[in-house]
């Protein structure tokens, strides 16, 4: 009883995801809201590559730097 239930449940998710046919529209705006979605990604990204490049620079460099928290007295 258990299998059949479980089968019958992944019989019709596969259904209602993924319908045999699909009948849709792709409105011409559509083209532009992802190319601003495109670009925006692009600038945030590096906006907070910008942000954080000491972070990253100091992490990538070879040459550590001593530490200036702790007295050398």
């Amino acid at each position: 009883m258990k299998v059949m239930l479980r089968l019958s449940a992944v019989l019709i998710s596969v259904l209602f995801f993924f319908p045999l046919c699909g009948y849709s529209y792709i409105d011409l705006g559509s083209g532009s809201y992802i190319i601003q979605l495109l670009i925006a990604g692009f600038v945030g990204f590096s906006l907070s590559l910008r942000i954080f490049w000491k972070k990253i620079r100091s992490r990538l460099s070879k040459k550590a730097k001593p530490d200036e928290t702790v007295d050398a007295k």
